[in-house]
């Protein structure tokens, strides 16, 4: 004989949506909501789910001791046949063990139901699909045989065929077959063996294909067979369909039960029987707990696995939900054209170096850089523009090492005077925004001119506006930027107090611009010394590892996302930057310490061209640089 069949999705559903569950769950939930307003925090998301689950267990408990569930012995008043003890992994237990409790329980269950119905046709079923009426029939027919009565097993539920399932004799022909006419006694019976000496017929329930047989063919049939049988068990399915063509040939029902039940469910279960002429000759109680029983039956650890369920369930829902908005958010962010390999090929360098009159041979060497192999760095451009979107007025690149060692940053000079791919010229590298018509957009030309002056290949690059800037330092909760002097530059809108200011995004971005700052001493502003590109430099550096040191304090995903949906239009991306990189880049980038990252200066000269605009022209190669940064490293240039 086969395993004991798996119950029906119907059951499981009905398990996991009952009463006690969903109020359970429900309580769950809505006291993490509830909570996690109070701790918007991680750590308080973690406190918030754990608090769930206590509640779901809490829940649960409640309703399974006061909830309406009732001892099952307070709501009959037909005999109790039998309880059966739980037996997990000993389906058929009358047949694979004779000396277990249950099968000497399921043997003295029969006897008391062959003493209360006088040896006749008698319906198994049950509250709800589920509790166990199959087993109990199975069981019941098998210690009845061996005890050495005649049994017929009948499996009248059509739709699930759990008894038909068990076997592996085929479904049809059967209970169907053999009713409509469609086949003999002899072709839709079988006989299972259960050793050498003992075995019973079984009619399987036949294919039923919308078909139900009628009362008066059930009668017809299984009438003659019953005056020649002890018992005969009939499987029925929970619901009252079926069960009223089965009435006129049943002398009674007997009702499989948990050990508490709904007083209604129970009411229900009787008068679904006796109104089709079968009621109920007695119960049996199914897995019952008893000294031996799975310790995980026990209604503590039954609560505590709803209470980890709880916790796992509400914390996995809340991070997937904030995911959700993260990726529909990344949606939103507008994305640029980058593509930098494509430039490359587009806007060859001259086999020869380009001339120009402020660029002797010892510049030329300085401009010239010795590539570096891709696997060295992941590198970010980070540039900041005005309002326009052409021209370049914060340029700064961040270096991540692929092995040990820290982040280093550079901020590039918007003067800094490079070779430019598409007009083949020298020119302000704040200039490459512009692009090179439709060919190269500016961000990617912009990119290829650092990769060129630095000759590490710039993976991604974000851009922002003024406007963007100033939406990002709020975002974070501002920076704190501390002077000696009271400072202003009114070209820049710059006015901050001595001391240490919490400045807001207006306040940083005019501290980060300006190029004409004045401090007030002894009473009387003067301007600050030796205010340039490379001052505005150090401010944008710091600034900006400021606000990298602030993903750090996001103290939940909801925070995080909030944040995100509050700048989605203050900056834009490469379009080859996707969700996943991003999300462990900024996690990369997260709890850095402005004070140990590695800043590189570039040095420089000034100079002024023909026209008489103010340049800077590197003095010292950037590979040299990067020896400095990181000492013994050693690169493999690309071939």
């Amino acid at each position: 004989m086969a395993t004991k069949p798996e119950p029906s999705s119907k059951s499981i559903w009905q398990r996991v949506f009952s009463l006690p569950n969903v109020a359970a769950v429900g309580g769950g939930v809505l006291t993490f909501l509830v909570a996690i307003r109070i701790w918007p925090t991680n750590r308080g998301a973690i406190l918030a789910g754990v608090l769930a689950g206590v509640t779901a267990s809490l829940v649960w408990l409640l309703i399974e001791r006061f909830g309406g569930l009732r001892p099952i012995d307070t709501l009959f008043d037909v005999p109790h046949l039998g309880t059966i003890p739980k037996t997990p992994r000993l389906p058929v237990p009358a047949l694979t063990a004779p000396t277990s409790p249950a099968a000497q329980e399921y043997d003295r269950t029969a006897r008391r139901l062959e003493a209360a119905t006088q040896g006749r046709v008698v319906l198994v079923s049950s509250l709800r699909d589920g509790d166990g009426a199959t087993t109990v029939a199975l069981n019941l027919a098998t210690a009845a045989t061996m005890a050495g009565r005649n049994v017929l097993l009948v499996d009248a539920d059509l739709d699930n065929n759990r008894l038909s399932r068990f076997g592996s004799t085929g479904i049809s022909p059967g209970l169907v077959e053999l009713t409509n006419g469609d086949a003999d006694l002899n072709q839709a019976a079988r006989l299972w063996s259960i050793d050498e000496s003992n075995r019973f017929p079984f009619i399987p329930s036949g294919s039923a294909n919308g078909d139900r047989p009628n009362a008066r063919a059930v009668d017809r049939i299984l009438g003659p067979l019953s005056e020649h049988a002890d018992l005969v068990l009939i499987d029925t399915p929970s619901g009252a369909g079926d069960i009223a063509n089965l009435g006129p040939v049943a002398d009674g029902a007997v009702l499989v039960v948990p050990q508490k039940a709904n007083p209604a469910d129970v009411a229900a279960a009787a008068q679904r029987t006796s109104a089709v002429g079968a009621p109920p000759v007695g119960y049996v109680v199914n897995e019952a707990a008893h000294a031996g029983d799975s310790a995980h039956q026990h209604p503590f650890l039954r609560s505590l696995k709803r209470a980890i369920t709880t916790t796992i369930g509400v914390l996995l829902a809340f991070t997937i939900f904030n995911g959700a908005q993260l990726v529909n958010l990344w949606a939103n962010v507008d994305r640029q054209p980058f593509d930098l390999e494509g430039a490359q090929e587009i806007l060859e360098l001259p086999d020869e170096p380009i001339a120009d009159p402020l660029i002797d041979e010892e510049n030329q060497a300085a401009i010239t850089a010795v590539p570096t192999s891709s696997e060295e760095f992941r590198s970010v451009l980070i540039v900041g523009s005005d309002e326009s979107g052409q021209l370049a007025d914060v340029i700064i690149m961040a270096l991540l090492p692929g092995g040990d060692g820290e982040p280093v940053m550079i901020s590039m000079p918007r003067d800094l005077y490079l070779p430019n791919r598409c007009t083949q010229t020298y020119t302000k590298i704040n200039a490459a925004l512009n692009g090179c018509g439709e060919e190269v957009t500016g961000p990617t030309l912009l990119a290829l001119s650092v990769t060129d002056f630095t000759g590490v290949a710039v993976d991604n690059i974000a851009l922002f506006t003024f406007d963007g800037f100033e939406a990002i330092v709020d975002a974070v909760g501002g920076i704190e930027i501390c002077v000696d002097y009271a400072v202003r530059d009114w070209r820049a809108e710059l006015n901050l107090p001595v001391g240490c200011t919490q400045a807001t995004g207006a306040q940083a971005l005019s501290w980060v611009r300006s190029r004409h700052t004045e401090e007030l001493v002894d009473g009387r502003w003067r301007t600050v010394d030796s205010v340039s590109d490379l001052t505005r430099n150090q401010r944008q550096q710091d600034v900006v590892l400021t606000m990298f040191s602030k993903l750090n304090e996001f103290s939940s995903p909801a925070d995080l996302t909030a944040t995100v949906r509050s700048l989605t239009d203050a900056f834009s991306l490469d379009e080859s930057l996707g969700i996943t990189d991003a999300i462990a880049l900024a996690w990369e980038l997260r709890g850095i310490d402005p004070t140990t990252v590695t800043t590189i200066e570039i040095p420089v000269v000034n100079k002024r061209t023909e026209d008489g605009a103010a340049v800077l022209i590197p003095t010292v190669p950037f590979n040299e640089l990067l020896d400095e940064a990181f000492p013994g490293r050693d690169p493999v240039a690309p071939e």
